[in-house]
């Protein structure tokens, strides 16, 4: 769950990469096919603007010929991603991202690209740089070939989608007795949040699973910590979360507001049983 610039590449100039080597029986019809690319960005650059990606049906249409289907899909498969592939440059470069951890979890490494469309439904769109999100490999295969329905059903784009100014990601830390306690993460929409933007937030957390990947990571860290937070008396403790929180706080880029850690160590500054010894149970 964290922004990122769009990709400085336009969609000509990396298909035109992409298909500079393709032997000549395909390179003359993926030629033809060029403007029909260009053209197709440039439908989902204010498609995706305006958070309206399932208004793209018509799209998905295109091209009618199989066969042109087919080279356009193995242009990011064959001619994109391979390392000795013309456009693997390009590949590698859209992967790059600050802190190299994937803005769909925000917590994995990135070591792939994820199309906001896929690729098999929307070839026209296999190699468009703002269809190409960099992700990690669990995200990539938990998205899978998923279309938004209606705008409500839309990810979270990366490109077009930043959180920072709000919080919208929040946890809770239950206490059981004879058990454990637990941590788990929720999504709350700021008051007064638009309702569309609201429910795709809640849509990307859910199919992402974030709330499955953050509580296991939550407890590790509550660890992690246990021993610094034993050379403390409670107010210290509350001292020492709050600080954490601002460090992670202040870091957009890291994923600022909407970071799991930041809302973990809100949830613990604010729990008097945790500060006044309830830490050492994690």
């Amino acid at each position: 769950m964290r922004s990122l610039p769009p990709p400085n590449l336009s969609a000509r100039t990396v298909y035109r990469t992409c298909i500079s080597k393709a032997i000549p029986r395909y390179k003359r019809r993926l030629d033809a096919l060029e403007q029909a690319v260009v053209d197709a960005a440039d439908e989902f650059e204010a498609a995706a603007s305006a958070a309206a990606l399932h208004t793209l049906k018509d799209l998905a249409k295109k091209p009618v010929d199989e066969a042109d289907r087919t080279q356009l899909t193995n242009t990011y498969i064959n001619r994109l991603v391979p390392d000795r592939a013309a456009g693997n440059a390009l590949y590698n470069a859209l992967k790059k991202v600050r802190h190299k951890i994937c803005p769909l979890c925000g917590h994995r490494d990135v070591s792939t690209l994820d199309h906001q469309l896929p690729k098999m439904k929307y070839p026209l769109l296999a190699v468009v740089p703002i269809n190409l999100v960099p992700a990690c490999g669990i995200c990539n295969k938990l998205k899978g070939e998923h279309v938004p329905k209606s705008a409500s059903e839309q990810t979270l784009h990366p490109y077009y989608d930043d959180l920072a100014d709000q919080q919208w990601l929040f946890s809770r830390l239950k206490w059981i007795e004879s058990c454990p306690p637990e941590i788990t993460y929720f999504i709350r929409p700021p008051e007064g949040a638009d309702s569309v933007l609201a429910a795709r937030v809640v849509r990307h957390f859910q199919m992402f699973c974030l709330a499955e990947l953050y509580g296991p990571n939550a407890v590790r860290e509550m660890s992690n910590i246990r021993g610094i937070l034993r050379g403390m008396n409670a107010a210290g403790r509350h001292k020492f979360l709050l600080l954490a929180e601002s460090s992670v706080l202040v870091d957009k880029d890291a994923g600022g507001q909407n970071h799991w850690k930041r809302a973990l160590f809100q949830t613990l500054a604010g729990d008097s049983r945790y500060l006044e010894g309830g830490f050492d149970q994690f």
